[in-house]
């Protein structure tokens, strides 16, 4: 075996340990990540706004443009398999945005009333429905959690002069509005819970990106680029990794067999980790199994990058994600600024997804392999020394007097009778 598939199955098999024993290293943060200016361009915006319309529930999509004088370069990679239904909408899209391209230039508020404008938009809910009425349950339960705080009560107010949220009928598309509208008037105000925020910005995502594409297509400084659009659908990148068994990669750590089993039982008494475990290994019975193979992907941000660093280009490159990344893809995209990619990406999560893949570059993934297993390491021994210091209260710090049983009657009779006697 070579020394880089050395390296890599050592990875993998810990990113699968990590992932199991400790899912999220840290708090989610809405920074961007190399970012030094203060806003995104258009440009980026766009992209930004494409990523909304093109995601679906459970989907990561991420979107790429580079404009040129006359023409623009679009990468487009999401987390699974295209669908012929999604080819057919991101053709409906681009042929929507040529059309609306030669239009006279124009306000939002006058191409709403086009056709092709009314196609687009329709196209986007219809296409995105689910991921939205999942969104809208979120806000709808913070309506109901709240229903007695002036800022919901403000919020109803507000909205009832256009739409009822709570109607199942009413009509997505206004009520994205309403939030989009709502988000930009109170985002700035703090006695607002975040949460509620968060929720009222999602659900006027839709609507934002409408309006955001739309002007940028009647705008005539972009005209000529809508008509030269060249389209790139990158496919998703699947294989399968042997890995060593969870036993192996833990024993590094614990190589004392009674103390492996200790550790073992406590991850095993936390029904989170259980659960996890189960589900990264099929069965908490294969933690020791050897031939293991594991599914990996590359991540939709990871695939777009993939195809930056293929092609060496050290330009500012925004890679607009429909999700928040990963802290896997943090640490890629952060080590790649390093080496002198001007990469930027929004939000990270900080969560540790045991299915990731690497991308391709080989010179780059050897050092970049080093610099990882050491953070999983740290990961790893830190879960190990948190859950032995509890084992330890647990166990030989209990005194003989928390023992005792205070429910148990019939014992507690019988030590009263031998008090007696004393």
């Amino acid at each position: 075996m070579k020394e880089i598939e050395k390296q890599e199955k050592e990875f993998y098999s810990k990113l699968q340990v990590a992932g199991s024993i400790k899912f999220v290293v840290g708090e989610e943060s809405d920074e961007f990540i190399g970012l030094t200016k203060t806003k995104l361009t258009k440009n980026e915006k766009f992209s930004r706004d494409l990523a909304t319309i093109l995601a679906r529930k459970k989907e990561a999509v991420a979107v790429n443009l580079t404009t040129y004088s006359d023409y623009c370069i679009i990468y487009i990679s999401k987390n699974s398999n295209w669908l012929q239904i999604d080819f057919e909408y991101i053709k409906k899209i681009q042929e929507c945005l040529i059309k609306i391209s030669k239009y006279e230039p124009m306000k939002w508020e006058e191409a709403i009333k086009k056709s092709d404008t009314k196609t687009l938009s329709a196209s986007v809910i219809a296409y995105c429905s689910e991921k939205f009425e999942s969104r809208l349950d979120k806000l709808k339960r913070d309506i109901r959690d709240g229903k007695n705080d002036q800022y919901i009560k403000s919020f109803i107010e507000y909205a009832s002069n256009s739409v009822d949220i709570n109607h199942d009928k009413a009509n997505k598309l206004i009520i994205s509005r309403v939030c989009c509208c709502y988000y930009k008037k109170v985002s700035k105000d703090v006695t607002i819970p975040k949460k509620f925020l968060k929720h009222l910005k999602k659900v006027g995502s839709y609507m934002r990106s409408l309006i955001d594409i739309t002007s940028c297509a009647c705008n005539k400084k972009y005209k000529v680029l809508f008509s030269n659009m060249k389209l790139h659908i990158l496919k998703p990148i699947v294989t399968y990794q042997p890995i060593f068994s969870w036993k192996n990669i833990i024993q590094r750590f614990i190589p004392d067999p009674m103390e492996y089993e200790n550790f073992k039982n406590a991850c095993l008494g936390n029904k989170i980790k259980a659960s996890r475990l189960a589900k990264i290994y099929d069965d908490v019975k294969n933690l020791e199994l050897e031939s293991i193979k594991q599914g990996i992907y590359l991540h939709a941000e990871m695939n777009i990058l993939n195809e930056i660093m293929n092609q060496k280009k050290k330009a500012r490159v925004y890679i607009a994600v429909s999700k928040k990344c990963c802290y896997l893809c943090e640490l890629y995209i952060k080590y790649a600024q390093k080496q002198g990619y001007n990469i930027v990406i929004s939000g990270t999560h900080k969560k540790i997804y045991n299915l990731w893949k690497l991308p391709t570059d080989v010179a780059f993934k050897s050092n970049f392999l080093s610099y990882v297993l050491k953070e999983l390491d740290k990961i790893i021994q830190e879960e190990i020394d948190n859950s032995s210091s509890l084992l330890v209260e647990s166990g030989s710090d209990e005194s003989s007097a928390d023992k005792i049983k205070v429910d148990d009657e019939e014992h507690n009779a019988n030590l009263d009778a031998e008090l007696k006697g004393v």
